[in-house]
């Protein structure tokens, strides 16, 4: 037998092991990132209709839009939010920890906004 071909025979082992584990921790990676985007979207979700519900008690009642905005949001998420308001649009931020405990390290919170007004009649 020849010995240089006996010395590589298992490095085609080493190289596929190597393939598999990089293949692996990319998918972990991808999905604990697709964890947070999935939880901003809802977090998204959230605040626009929060704002919706404020812009409809906007139009009538503006001193009481963003208590009623508030209210809304914890009868129905159970999230503080964070409320402005003038005599056309409502703005509301919320914030949620991240759901995700390893990505918590480098990024702790996520926030959403929205802002919903009322249509002028021009």
């Amino acid at each position: 037998m020849d010995r240089s071909t006996k010395s590589e025979s298992g490095q085609i082992s080493i190289l596929v092991l190597a393939v598999v584990i990089a293949f692996l921790l990319g998918t972990i990676a991808i999905g604990m990132v697709a964890e947070v985007l999935i939880a901003q979207q809802r977090l998204n979700a959230k605040a626009e209709a929060i704002a919706l519900a404020g812009a409809r008690e906007l139009e009538f009642n503006q001193e009481q839009a963003c208590v009623f905005a508030q209210e809304y949001s914890t009868t129905n998420f159970g999230t503080q939010a964070e409320c402005e308001a003038n005599s056309a649009s409502i703005e509301i931020l919320l914030s949620e920890p991240n759901p995700n405990r390893f990505l918590s390290t480098f990024l702790p919170k996520i926030q959403a906004s929205s802002r919903a007004g009322i249509a002028s009649d021009d």
